[in-house]
């Protein structure tokens, strides 16, 4: 049997060995744990920041490409042998008698940059909107917002005898083309070719 004095000597060490278990963090390893928190939660704060705006960006894309689209078709869907003006309505002007979207399918337009790109830099929208092309193009989405895309298009004959049309058709929303927002979104660019 144990005395008494040796369940108070065996309590004592239960006791210490307790105490030195149970001592908590210290200063500095609290402040290393927060730091390692900040950076966890800030770098969760910025994948969500850089994910809006790559979203937005993939949907401004995905409608100059639409808007581009539509023009291209038009143009492609007009004979090579003649150069009719064609009207285009949108959501905004949506009666072709009264629409001011029109498209001059004659060789000529917008200044090519060297890598065959529309140079959105080289001519005034004023001067190709009044020979037809370019326009502004409205887009209509939910709760009466609208986006406008400037589209502007170059037509070169091609072939002997002009049998067809390389047909460049560029848009690019006009308050995202700086490079000075935290997105920088190229405009949309398609070619084909249009013949007889």
């Amino acid at each position: 049997m144990l005395a008494i004095g040796d369940n108070v000597k065996n309590s004592r060490i239960a006791n210490n060995r307790i105490k030195k278990t149970s001592e908590g963090f210290t200063l500095v390893e609290l402040t290393v744990a927060m730091v390692v928190l900040t950076v966890g939660v800030l770098g969760g704060v910025l994948m969500i920041i850089i994910g809006a705006t790559r979203d937005n960006s993939n949907r401004v894309d995905t409608t100059a490409t639409n808007v581009a689209q539509t023009v291209m078709e038009q143009i492609s869907g007009a004979p090579t042998n003649a150069n009719p003006i064609l009207v285009l309505t949108d959501c905004v002007q949506t009666s072709q008698a009264t629409s001011n979207l029109k498209i001059n399918t004659t060789p000529g337009g917008a200044t090519l940059a060297a890598n065959g790109d529309i140079d959105f830099t080289a001519d005034t929208a004023a001067n190709l909107n009044a020979n037809n092309y370019q326009m502004n193009y409205t887009v209509c989405g939910t709760n009466g917002l609208q986006t406008v895309y400037d589209v502007r298009w170059h037509i070169q004959a091609v072939g002997a005898g002009g049998w067809g049309k390389l047909v460049t058709v560029s848009a690019r929303q006009p308050f995202v083309n700086s490079q000075n927002g935290i997105a920088f979104i190229r405009p949309v660019t398609l070619r084909t070719v249009v013949s007889m």
